[in-house]
């Protein structure tokens, strides 16, 4: 409908949803799980007496964390509702039992007529920062599953967002852009599993059903007999999947639907369609214990298909290294997550032909 839609804010929103001066939807801060009328009232009421909130040790000052425990300010965190008040959510959570403690003495100090002694509500923002707990920000797996979690939905990002730029190498276009195909074509496409069952039809064949989202549009995809026996392990909600088969109308819901021929987990996938996994290496990354933390990362993963390719690179020169064949590896994600937090994300690729 072309509406702009805001985050939950703690400095913005109402109970329900509400419209702002710029005509966008403010997300209602009571739609979070966990977080009751009470806490919002209490939260709105210090709002409204004292301005917006400047980060989160103010924020917990001046509320009052009888009212809003810190389980309360824990779903606010992960909904995206205090994102506004620190440098990142992982920092908010692991700053969170310090930021509990120092309202606690703010109040008690306050109650003795000593005012803010603690500094709690300093305004210096470099002295603010220094408070927080100096953490990595979360991976975007991790805030995007708490968003779910609070919020029944992935509002900020999507989980299919860091697979497009591969996903474009397996499928045949987006979800959106897929026809009806004959009987004796196939299509291949992918996506996030939003929803998965198993059911029994009046003869007693059973037959596999599961909805697609790859945030362009979103398709329920059908597995018959041979196909539901060959594949049932990968219809689970949260996979991602590469499903080929043929596409044609639902006359039930008046859409499109797919007829399975075959599925891929995104694992499989790529040993279907990389031609290597590529690796670069800095010298300067090089230290005493770092081909063991390196080898220990790959070695879960050998006896696949896909070759290894390391690219050393020192400052007077850069050479291939082509891994033996017994180090061909299954590209699964964490096998690529622990790569790229050993060396960096710029430096673990996928290659295709």
């Amino acid at each position: 409908m072309g509406l702009k839609v805001l985050p939950p804010d703690i400095n913005a929103g109402l109970y329900r949803f509400n419209v702002d001066e710029t005509g966008a939807v403010v997300y209602g801060i009571g739609a979070i799980k966990g977080v009751g009328e009470g806490p919002i009232e209490t939260i709105i009421a210090a709002r409204n007496r004292d301005g917006h909130f400047k980060d989160l040790f103010d924020f917990c000052a001046r509320i009052d964390l009888k009212k809003v425990n810190k389980r309360v300010i824990e779903k606010l965190i992960q909904a995206g509702a205090l994102d506004r008040l620190g440098p990142h959510r992982a920092a908010m959570m692991a700053s969170l039992d310090d930021a509990v403690k120092a309202a606690g003495q703010h109040h008690q100090a306050e109650a003795f007529g000593q005012g803010d002694m603690f500094g709690v509500l300093t305004e210096a923002p470099d002295e603010v920062e220094q408070k927080y707990a100096q953490v990595p920000a979360w991976p975007e797996k991790v805030w995007l599953e708490g968003e779910r979690e609070t919020l029944g939905l992935y509002l900020t990002g999507h989980p299919i967002n860091a697979y497009l730029k591969e996903l474009n190498k397996y499928t045949s276009c987006r979800l959106k852009d897929a026809t009806p195909t004959r009987r004796d074509q196939s299509v291949t496409l992918s996506g996030l599993v939003i929803a998965a069952r198993v059911m029994t039809t009046k003869r007693g064949t059973r037959i596999g059903i599961m909805t697609l989202d790859d945030r362009s549009g979103r398709m329920e995809v059908m597995l018959f007999s041979d196909a539901l026996d060959k594949y049932a392990e990968l219809l689970e909600k949260d996979r991602i999947l590469v499903v080929s088969g043929q596409v044609s109308f639902d006359d039930f819901n008046g859409g499109l639907k797919m007829s399975a021929r075959e599925v891929l987990d995104i694992g499989e996938a790529r040993e279907k369609f990389a031609r290597s996994l590529s690796i670069s290496i800095e010298q300067s990354q090089i230290d005493e214990q770092f081909f063991e933390r390196f080898s220990s990362i790959i070695e879960p993963h050998r006896a696949g298909t896909v070759p290894v390719n390391v690219y050393y690179q020192r400052p007077d020169a850069r050479a291939r290294l082509a891994l033996g064949a017994e180090w061909r590896v299954t590209p699964n994600d964490a096998l690529l997550d622990d790569l790229k937090q050993l060396l960096g994300k710029g430096q673990v690729e996928l290659e295709f032909n």
